[in-house]
């Protein structure tokens, strides 16, 4: 079949627009990867500069609320045994857990101790805090004397280890008593931050 001069002409022209289109597309996808590469590298920088700290959830205290709560940091054994959701093993765990923490301060910080669970946690929340509250039998006068505690009754207090008592009791009866709490701070290996942990809930008689 013979080709006119007319249709070489427009076949001619077709495959050249052809060409031409797939060079523009080429480039036109060429500058496209070129821009999104571009954004990229910005969006890493930016990601690198970013401060990636967990934010922390604000806490609330309410201070009305948690006045007839225990503070579990000032507590002694005996008062948080009393608490209603807790037997006296768990009681004695959380209150040597508090122990050697020396201080905690969020309750979900108890779900560490053995046999807590998030079920007790919020029975728990209804009788005790971490901030604020009172100290517990010490809040109605009910304070331990120092100069008649024996090992057991310091060991209740809050920072007191079984070695830490018996310096108390030494040093009790080698100055024949305690002639009052400031008394305390001349006790070999006793800190003043364990001092202030239980000096609420002693008194000198």
């Amino acid at each position: 079949m013979q080709i006119n001069k007319v249709e070489k002409i427009v076949f001619a022209f077709l495959f050249t627009s052809l060409i031409f289109g797939s060079m523009l597309l080429v480039v036109k996808i060429s500058g496209v990867n070129s821009a999104n590469n571009y954004i990229l590298k910005k969006i890493n920088l930016t990601s690198k500069q970013t401060d990636r700290t967990e934010i922390e959830k604000t806490f609330f205290f309410d201070e009305k609320e948690s006045q007839s709560k225990l503070n579990l940091n000032k507590a002694n054994l005996s008062d948080i045994k009393i608490i209603p959701c807790l037997n006296p093993s768990l009681a004695k765990r959380i209150f040597s857990y508090i122990s050697e923490k020396k201080q905690i301060y969020e309750l979900k910080e108890l779900l560490e101790v053995k046999g807590m669970n998030n079920k007790k946690l919020r029975e728990l929340d209804k009788y005790a805090t971490v901030m604020g509250g009172h100290a517990g039998s010490a809040a109605w006068g009910d304070k331990l004397d120092l100069n008649f505690a024996n090992e057991a009754k310091l060991l209740e207090l809050p920072g007191i280890t079984k070695k830490l008592a018996e310096k108390i009791i030494e040093f009790r009866n080698s100055n024949g008593g305690f002639h009052s709490l400031d008394d305390l701070y001349e006790i070999p290996g006793l800190s003043e931050k364990t001092i202030k942990r239980f000096i609420d809930l002693v008194e000198v008689k």
